[in-house]
């Protein structure tokens, strides 16, 4: 039953849209090189998808033994993009807020711009956070990265910055599918926290988004990242 929820949210949450709108950034920034490269990888993880489990909970197991983390980065995703791809940013949202309340990560540090939408991606993050519970003083945004790659590499950036040390990154399995690989190059050393794609731990963190003042994460004559 677990494999075929997996399989089912896995058109549910439109990746491959997700993959476009993530490669239509690279496109606009990357060399015919780095292209080719990502498209690969993508296209590598997307289809070996039967041991995406196993991946997982490898990774998950590497990076607890290392935990508590001084931080986590958690990368950002397109606020009302589409509700039927929303189910994403609640993953993120509140796998991140577990992570901090179990004492596995100590602050977060939510990244992303407004890429493609009009709301700033790590501050809508924060402002959600911040009304679950999560002390203020414990989350940061991170609000220039435009994709996966500059969510590590820029998270990662801000975390020295703020004198963090111990730094990990924090996303739902389906984003880890390929993130894992463009950390290499990205952020090598920071480990990925992830959870399982089986159905009762999916339906854990499909909770409603809290409803919040979204006005401080709103980005006046936005330009989505295609028109630029």
């Amino acid at each position: 039953m677990s494999r075929i929820y997996f399989r089912i949210q896995f058109v549910e949450c439109n990746i491959p849209e997700r993959n476009e709108m993530f490669l239509n950034s690279w496109y606009t920034q990357s060399s015919f090189m780095k292209k080719f490269f990502v498209v690969i990888i993508i296209s590598l993880s997307l289809f070996c998808s039967c041991s995406l489990d196993k991946a997982v909970i490898n990774s998950y197991n590497r990076a607890i033994k290392h935990a508590p983390y001084d931080v986590v980065i958690v990368p950002g995703f397109p606020y009302k993009y589409a509700t039927k791809d929303s189910i994403l940013l609640n993953l993120r949202l509140y796998w991140a807020k577990e992570l901090y309340e179990k004492g596995i990560a100590k602050n977060i540090i939510f990244s992303g711009a407004a890429v493609h939408t009009a709301y700033n991606e790590g501050m809508i993050l924060k402002i959600m956070a911040d009304s679950l519970g999560i002390p203020a003083e414990h989350t940061f945004v991170e609000p220039e990265a435009l994709h996966t790659t500059t969510n590590a590499k820029l998270g990662k950036k801000l975390a020295h910055k703020l004198g963090f040390k111990k730094i990990a990154a924090a996303t739902d399995p389906f984003q880890f599918a390929y993130m894992r690989a463009l950390m290499w190059f990205s952020a090598p050393g920071v480990p990925i926290l992830t959870f399982t794609p089986d159905t009762p731990t999916v339906q854990k963190y499909l909770q409603p988004l809290p409803v919040v003042n979204e006005r401080d994460a709103f980005v006046k004559n936005f330009v989505p990242i295609e028109q630029r």
